[in-house]
């Protein structure tokens, strides 16, 4: 589960990078919405999985 967690962090840092001002590439409101929506997803999963252990 900690490996599952760290992962996560790991995803949401990348995804973080392409939504901060250091990316390379500007995105779109429907592709930065998207990007929200998948990290508070994953968010929600790792604090369900904190709270089971």
């Amino acid at each position: 589960m900690e490996n599952k967690i760290l992962e996560n962090l790991k995803q949401l840092e990348k995804m973080l990078i392409l939504l901060s001002e250091d990316r390379k590439v500007v995105l779109s409101h429907h592709k930065t919405f998207e990007h929200v929506e998948k990290m508070r997803t994953i968010v929600n999963e790792s604090i369900e999985m904190a709270n089971k252990s």
